[in-house]
């Protein structure tokens, strides 16, 4: 011990307790999963297909909350290293400068709870757009139930924001009271300021955490009660409601945050070693709500990449059974002239992209001019009609016998027929 901070024999006997090890080994896990989940949420996104043309709000708030998180953990490390997971007599001991070293703690650890609310915020926010753009189209009381969401989450941000800015008068309080309370004459020391944190107490810091609680629970039933409401087989709403139902880790971490906070916190005496478990629950329900918010953007990229490529899953058909089909009419129009001609199809391909990460089929049909001297011919006078039924590609027919219950959905689709030769 290099300081004259003199301590009592009950304390000598617990001086070498420490928590650092934990910290050290959890926050440097926690950064890197954050970092490598948001890192590939972005890949995912900016390899989609359906995604990577354009920005979305829930790529702008993934990458805020990269910033935060990257914030937040180094702030919880540098506090480590000047003494968090370590109690407070064994910190002041090991200070020449005492209570310096404490009051850096929580100036860093006050850092951390300030920022807390911002990186909740944009989590929260990545998880809503994500989900509004998945299933929140026609249904009016899930956009009711969106809605009320967005605004609590909101309201939820500012109350949390404030607490933990002004729960101490004057705010530098929450970090300087230590110069009050552990006064050392022969330091360096800056001037001791007087203030109060009333409000620090164990019941009111418990509070945003609560009224978080209440939301990540609203998270976990939204995309639970869109699921439910597909038209899709049991064991597909079940494998859906598995990968969302992640967030119910996130609302377990969170209840444990709030009965650690309750039953087993040390804020008044010994506040370096008693907040250690609450500050590592809490960096464990941010990494859980990343891992949230990027697995179902990621799974189904990574599905994708390891199946074939689309080049190489091309199912062509032979010209005689593509002619079942029929004459397919093809019109447009240049000027005030009309220009039709028929195609033959003789080869159809099929492959599976991806929009959004949802897998959709694309068709090309190839052919060929059924009339091979247009310009002899007299153009007819009006468009020549499309088959009666739809055509259903021979894959789709397959698909149809195997499960007589599969539900197609006519979306946009744009079609490109391609004159064989011509194209030569």
């Amino acid at each position: 011990m290099s300081s004259g901070y003199v301590l009592t024999p009950e304390q000598e006997i617990h001086a070498h307790e420490s928590q650092q090890r934990q910290l050290w080994g959890s926050l440097g896990a926690f950064l890197i999963i954050n970092n490598v989940a948001i890192g590939g949420r972005l890949w995912a996104t900016r390899t989609s297909p359906g995604t990577r043309s354009r920005l979305l709000a829930e790529d702008v708030l993934i990458i805020l909350t990269g910033i935060f998180v990257n914030a937040i953990i180094p702030n919880l490390m540098v506090a480590t290293h000047f003494g968090l997971g370590l109690h407070v007599y064994t910190v002041n001991a090991r200070d020449p400068d005492y209570p310096s070293n404490l009051s850096k703690t929580f100036r860093h650890v006050w850092i951390t709870m300030v920022l807390m609310s911002s990186f909740f915020l944009c989590i929260k926010m990545t998880l809503l757009f994500f989900y509004r753009r998945l299933f929140i189209v026609a249904n009016p009381r899930l956009r009711i139930f969106w809605w009320a969401n967005f605004v609590f989450i909101i309201l939820w941000f500012i109350g949390a924001t404030g607490f933990y800015l002004f729960q101490c008068q004057p705010v530098q309080y929450y970090f300087m009271r230590y110069y009050q309370r552990f006064p050392h004459k022969d330091a360096n020391n800056p001037v001791v300021l007087s203030g109060q944190c009333d409000a620090t107490v164990v019941l009111n810091v418990s509070l945003p955490v609560i009224f978080s609680l209440i939301s990540d629970i609203g998270l976990v039933i939204l995309p639970i009660w869109a699921v439910s409401t597909l038209q899709i087989t049991k064991a597909k709403k079940r494998g859906l409601w598995a990968v969302f139902g992640i967030g119910s880790v996130a609302c377990l971490l969170e209840l444990a945050r709030v009965l650690t906070l309750n039953l087993n916190t040390d804020d008044a005496d010994d506040t370096s070693y008693g907040v250690v478990l609450f500050l590592i629950l809490t960096a464990a329900e941010e990494t859980t709500a990343v891992v949230c918010a990027c697995v179902p953007v990621i799974a189904p990229r990574i599905l994708n990449r390891l199946r074939e490529r689309p080049s190489s899953r091309i199912n062509v058909y032979h010209e005689k059974k593509a002619k079942n089909y029929g004459m397919w009419s093809i019109n447009s129009s240049r000027g005030n002239s009309d220009d039709s001609q028929h195609v033959m199809p003789h080869a159809c391909r099929q492959a599976t992209e991806t929009d959004d990460n949802v897998p959709l089929t694309w068709v090309e049909i190839t052919g060929e001019n059924a009339i091979h001297d247009t310009e002899n011919m007299e153009k007819p006078t009006k468009v020549v009609p499309r088959p009666g039924r739809s055509y259903l590609p021979a894959f789709l027919q397959q698909d149809q016998r195997r499960d007589p219950s599969a539900i197609y959905v006519q979306t946009d689709i744009q079609a490109q027929v391609v004159d064989s030769k011509r194209a030569m």
